[in-house]
């Protein structure tokens, strides 16, 4: 049996901080199970900020697979399983912006369609949400990638903004700015209205 220190007892956070902590430096080292559990643990957070670049189902799961590869790869330079969660996230914008530079342009409204609505609760319900969901997508889509990420990362994956400073190589105010403007131009944006008090 392990037998942890006081203070981490009393902190659960902290437990798992060093139970992700161990696995990460695991599957740096080439444990291929501890890799296996850092992609679960991981690749939805991948995915948010692959979908807030590119705007596409598809190329965002591709995305997915393309920064594990890469950071699976590239494991030996890595050595601090502190600064991995944000150096995961970099590369995943990395690859996200190059595929959006590769990209033919592309109305943004196709994009959307392909989106599931998973929330409807009714048929009369299910057009009004999707209809809804379809206008914040738009509003989205329409402001620059920077801020997109960054409100995605705050509000839609629940990040703190520490985590969101670290991985979008942002400082505190920096960040503070870019989610406030974001957030004004979303406010003033027609498709916004029903959402305002």
């Amino acid at each position: 049996m392990v037998t942890l220190p006081p203070n981490e007892k009393a902190n659960p956070r902290a437990v798992m901080d060093s139970a992700e902590r161990i696995t990460i430096t695991a599957a740096l080292a080439g444990d291929e199970e501890a890799f296996e559990s850092v992609i679960r643990a991981h690749s939805r957070r991948v995915y948010i900020v692959a979908y807030a670049i590119v705007q596409d189902v598809a190329e965002a799961e591709d995305i997915v697979q393309e920064t594990f590869l890469k950071v699976h790869q590239s494991q030996g330079r890595m050595r601090d399983p502190e600064k991995f969660p944000a150096w995961l996230l970099t590369v995943a914008r990395n690859a996200a912006k190059d595929r959006l530079r590769r990209r033919r342009p592309q109305a943004p409204e196709e994009t959307f369609e392909t989106l599931p609505d998973h929330n409807a609760a009714t048929p009369g319900s299910a057009l009004e949400q999707g209809e809804a969901q379809a206008q914040l997508r738009r509003a989205l889509a329409s402001l620059p990638e920077e801020h997109r990420t960054a409100l995605t990362l705050r509000y839609l994956e629940g990040l703190d903004y520490r985590a969101i400073e670290s991985a979008m190589g942002l400082s505190n105010g920096a960040l503070r700015g870019i989610l406030g403007r974001a957030l004004g131009t979303l406010r003033r944006m027609p498709a916004m209205e029903r959402y305002r008090p």
